[in-house]
């Protein structure tokens, strides 16, 4: 028998095991950004009031030790690998800030060792069948230095969630005890259990207080900014290569449609972070279904191609996301 689950109404945490919204939309972001269709454009970063920081220069200023930095790989889409020990197999994973699950392998990485606990199916947000997905238990796995014994996951047909073939994601339940940071530019991730600095140079880094999701959403990103000149949430997620501005925000933008999946983009889009202006261009325009819960709507769904420009600091603990300009 089948257990049926309905993408974004799910609570997942490193015990339990199903497929989290985000997953689903790495489909379509992923699939919206085909060259044939005129989409290969990334949202940048026009303008922003920081001093460049270099890999050395965070290394020291966040007090990483050389033995806790590793690779970090880059997929075509943008969106960032990170290599785990599950059961024993080497497996890149996509490190998925949006996940609300800890754990999922897809049908195209190796065969793996691992319990079968149960089947589900998997349905689109109308109700209707995506497909089926098989949650499993593993004796372990190791991320980024750590190992985590007796965890759930979830098996599942890469095609669910993605036009290109990958081996599956792992979110932040693995880093409820230690911060994380991720340098695209450099290609290198770091992770340590010290809590951060006191102190950062506010001339390189943005401190942004992390807002609490609903606890069916899990540990995935909000941050208060202000977008085109309103308060606002903004969403930030390391599992979409593209990144989204809501309609509601867009009033006196500059507007350039385009031929495509997604037909508006939004130029000049005003953007302010722990009291400093960014600039960003090239962000379309599309509804964000995100933020249940919150006293301000979600301004903008920020993705890989955005935080890609950035050092990338996320300490769960403190409830904080660090951003310096990549130099």
């Amino acid at each position: 028998m089948l257990r049926r689950t309905v993408p974004g109404l799910l609570a997942n945490r490193l015990g339990s095991a199903a497929l989290s919204l985000s997953s689903f939309l790495i489909a379509m972001t992923w699939g919206g950004a085909s060259p044939a269709a005129g989409q290969a454009i990334r949202t940048t970063v026009a303008s922003a009031q920081l001093e460049g920081t270099t890999f050395p220069q965070w290394i020291e200023d966040l007090g990483y030790r050389t033995t806790r930095i590793y690779p970090l790989t880059l997929a075509a889409s943008g969106c960032p690998f990170v290599d785990v020990d599950v059961s024993g197999i080497q497996v890149s994973l996509m490190l998925d800030t949006g996940t609300a699950s800890g754990l999922v392998i897809t049908t195209d990485a190796p065969p793996i060792p691992h319990r079968v606990e149960g089947r589900e199916e998997a349905l689109n947000p109308d109700g209707s069948h995506r497909g089926e997905s098989v949650r499993i238990s593993l004796d372990g796995i190791s991320v980024l230095g750590q190992a985590f014994r007796n965890v759930a996951g979830t098996v599942a047909d890469w095609k669910m969630f993605s036009s290109t073939p990958f081996n599956g994601t792992v979110g932040l339940d693995f880093f409820l005890d230690r911060r994380v940071t991720l340098d695209y530019r450099s290609r290198k991730v770091a992770a340590a259990s010290s809590p951060l600095p006191e102190e950062l140079d506010r001339k390189r880094y943005l401190s942004l207080k992390l807002v609490d999701p609903l606890k069916s959403q899990g540990h995935i990103l909000y941050a208060r900014a202000r977008v085109n000149g309103r308060e606002a949430i903004v969403y930030l997620d390391t599992g979409y290569n593209v990144s989204f501005i809501s309609p509601d925000f867009a009033e006196g933008l500059t507007r350039v449609e385009r031929p495509g999946k997604f037909k508006v983009f939004r130029e000049g889009v005003p953007l302010e972070l722990d009291g400093r202006k960014l600039i960003l261009n090239e962000l379309r325009e599309s509804p964000i279904n995100r933020g249940a819960g919150f006293d301000l709507p979600v301004a903008l769904a920020l993705g890989s191609d955005f935080l890609s420009r950035f050092i990338v600091t996320i300490d769960i603990r403190a409830k904080k996301l660090i951003l310096a300009l990549a130099e």
